[in-house]
């Protein structure tokens, strides 16, 4: 069987950023729903397959962002208490 390791609280380096990561991500996400009604005709303009699996893509990265960001402050307040 494996062993498992546990995470560690952050990486120092990095902690500052995720406030940032959260106000981008959520930023971006914003940006996303401002364009949902354009995506019919970039579709028709550039397939669509493309559009449709960059919209995805896009809305993958910018969750992987929100999603480190909200757990890496989450991890450091658990580890300050």
């Amino acid at each position: 069987m494996a062993h498992r390791t546990v995470r560690p609280a952050g990486d120092p380096g990095t902690a500052p950023l995720a406030p940032i990561a959260i106000t981008l991500g959520l930023l971006l996400l914003a940006v996303a729903g401002t364009q949902l009604n354009r995506l019919p005709g970039w579709a028709s303009d550039y397939g669509a397959v493309l559009v449709y699996l960059a919209f995805i893509l896009y809305l993958l990265l910018v969750g992987s962002l929100l999603w480190w960001g909200v757990d890496t402050v989450i991890r450091l307040n658990r580890t300050r208490h």
